[in-house]
This record gives structure tokens, sequence and C-alpha cells, in this order.
């Protein structure tokens, strides 16, 4: 954490306060006033945006907001200081981690060291959301950034509800669809969309269904080049090969259409209402004509990303959601308080929910695993899985 971000909390000495039962008027989706420079900032996901602007409401020390989280889509730069910091808003879990690398003075090959999109940065950003691992599959426990885990998330395939395509699928049948050995489900046809470059859903799913963005590129996946479908109500609108993750709009009309969907932000879309009443956070209700799928593994049993309105954590494609800070910063008192371990701020933090304590993560449709069952299974506030950026 940086010195100037330090000192506005220093009396409060650096105790990370969790507000229960807040009730306050629905806020627009960044920091509001935007002109309240909380200490810690943070950019990236869009997966996460909405459950870090909750927890950025509820968390307070010394009475402050602690966090500022500023959304993953918008038209405007994000300003995280009063004075400078004034930088195009990052899209997404890898431009979540660019920035931040360049907060910390990186040259990230994007105007110099310090410099994102060619704005400098430096001293700009504390946290990134980020949800995918940047070190790949393979778990490093050494690294300049710590990714702390926070909730748990499932990414399952999203139909058209009013499509012919089945509610439930095989594993491999998801696999052949964005490999473009099919173009059909069960005789029904099928068009896979991809997600925007930088997304870290997009980099879970294809590492997943076992493509990469090199591949892509050489043009080794010809369905996903560009979409061959089309809207009988409107033919002659083109069709779109990429869309904003967790945007459920881009089936609207198009029956055969699918695309990736995290169930948290899924669940959190259809809870918009209680989130506002509860912690004044605006969520976009995005899903439009979209259904979840429920997805069999390879010799395994089918199995389904929501059950009773709650995130199934053992759900086959399953997946951490992160909070990365710099591995030198872990041992700075807010950051201690507010993301590391499970009494943190973050992982305990509840609303009244009806005379309930109910915690934040799971109110944003996300899941909590109680225990370590891996580096890339972690408890909530976990911070031994570290990579170089």
């Amino acid at each position: 954490m940086k010195v100037r971000s330090i000192s506005r909390v220093a009396a409060a000495g650096f105790a990370a306060v969790v507000a229960t039962g807040l009730v306050a008027a629905p806020a627009g989706a960044d920091p509001s006033p935007v002109t309240e420079y909380r200490t810690l900032a943070g950019v990236g996901s869009d997966t996460t945006q909405d459950v870090m602007n909750g927890l950025g409401n509820v968390i307070t020390s010394g009475g402050n907001k602690v966090i500022a989280s500023w959304d993953a889509r918008g038209t405007n730069n994000v300003k995280t200081r009063a004075a400078n910091c004034d930088f195009p808003r990052p899209n997404g879990s890898s431009n979540g981690r660019r920035a931040l690398r360049a907060a910390e003075g990186e040259d990230i090959g994007q105007g110099g060291p310090g410099f994102w999109s060619n704005t400098n940065v430096v001293n700009c950003v504390d946290f990134a959301r980020s949800s995918s691992y940047g070190g790949g599959s393979v778990p490093s426990s050494t690294g300049n950034y710590t990714y702390i885990s926070f909730g748990v998330d499932a990414v399952t395939l999203a139909r058209n509800v009013n499509g012919d395509l089945p509610v439930n699928v095989s594993f491999a049948q998801v696999q052949r669809v964005y490999r473009c050995f099919d173009r059909n489900i069960a005789g029904n046809p099928v068009s896979p969309v991809m997600l925007q470059s930088g997304s870290g859903t997009w980099d879970f799913w294809s590492s997943k269904v076992g493509i990469t963005e090199v591949e892509i590129n050489l043009g080794d996946y010809p369905c996903l080049a560009a979409d061959t479908d089309s809207n009988p109500a409107t033919p002659a609108v083109p069709v779109i090969a990429r869309a904003q993750e967790h945007d459920g709009t881009v089936l609207d009309g198009f029956p055969t259409r699918v695309v990736p969907f995290s169930a948290g932000q899924f669940i959190a879309q259809g809870n918009a209402t209680k989130i506002a009443s509860l912690t004044g956070v605006t969520v976009a209700d995005r899903r439009g004509e979209a259904a979840l799928n429920g997805i069999r593994p390879t010799g395994g049993t089918l199995q389904q990303p929501v059950v009773g309105g709650v995130l199934n954590i053992n759900f086959p494609l399953r997946r951490d959601v992160y909070n990365i800070v710099p591995t030198a910063d872990l041992t700075q008192p807010l950051i201690q308080s507010t993301f590391v371990g499970a009494g943190s701020a973050v992982c305990s933090a509840t609303v009244n929910d009806g005379g309930t304590a109910r915690k934040v993560v799971e109110l944003f449709g996300f899941g909590i695993r109680p225990t370590l069952v891996s580096p890339l299974e972690a408890n909530c506030g976990y911070t031994n899985l570290r990579f170089a950026n």
C-alpha cells in the first residue's frame, strides 16, 4: 500500500470495522460520490465489481469507508485520488492486473514504467479484482503479487430461454461446440459467443474447453471468428463474435446462441432489488433472455450451478475469485484487516437481512469455502497463492 493511502487512516488504528444492517439510498456503481477518495482503490474484473461495491459500502475504518472499487464497465475515466490518478477504466481481470502492476511502477508496455494506457498511474491503484489466477493451472507460493481468495464462483453455459437447446448438457458437448467440432446440440443449431478481451471469465472458460487466443487468432476455430446465426426478426443485423461478460442480452432474439456466464453474477442480478435495499448498490440486471445450463462432467453426474437460489460450490466448472495486492503490502495493517484471513472485513462482512446476519459475499451470489482444499480452491482470506504478475 502507498504511503499517501496509509496516512488517511493512521488515526483510526487500521482497524477495519464491518458495518451491519446498513441501509442506504441506491448508489451508482462507482464510489458515490466519486470525489470520496477512499483509502484502498481497486479496478478490474466485471465478475466481482458488484460484490466489491457492496463491500465498499459496508466496510469502514474509523467511521470512513475503506474500499473504492471502480467498475469494469463505463465510458468515462476513473479518478482514484484527489490529485492526479485520472486514467482510462481497466475492463476485466487482465487489465486490472496490468493497471496494478503499472501502479507499482512496472513497465507493462503501455507508455513506459508506471504507465497504464499511456497515463502515469504510479500509486493510483491498491488492489485488482480478478476472477482468474494469472499463473494458469499451476499454483505458485512465490511472486510479487498475492491472489487473496474471497469467494467461489461457478461458470456455465447460458442459453436463450426461448430457444430449443437442451437445459442440461455434457461437458464434452460444451467442448465440441467451442472447439467448432459441432454446430448443434441434440440436433439443434448452436452459435457460440466469445467474451471480451481481458475477461477473467473468458480466460477461465477457454482454458477449460481447451482453446487459446493464439489459436483463435490463427483461425483454428472458424465458428468463433464470426457467428453465422441470425435473428429471424432482423436478419440484416450483424452478429457479434464477442460480448461483454455476464450480459445475457447478447442472447435476446437469437435462439441458437450460447455464452459462458458467471452463476454468481446471475444470482446477484436476480437479487438486484434486495441488494439495493440492503447495501445501497445498484446491480444492473443484464440477464435478458439468458438461462443457465446444468452440466454433466466427463465420468460424473449432472450438476446445477445454482441450487435453491444459492451457488453450488461443488459445480464442476468452479473457480475462486480474488483481490490481488502487492505481496510486499501484506504486512500493512489495513491490507491485513481488510483482506487477509477468514476474520478479515471482506470475509466476515454482513448485512441485516430480515433479522438474519447475511454475509455480503453470499448476498451477491458467491459461495464461501470454509476450509482450504488446495491453493486454487482456497478458504476466504488465503494468502499463499502468488504470481509474478
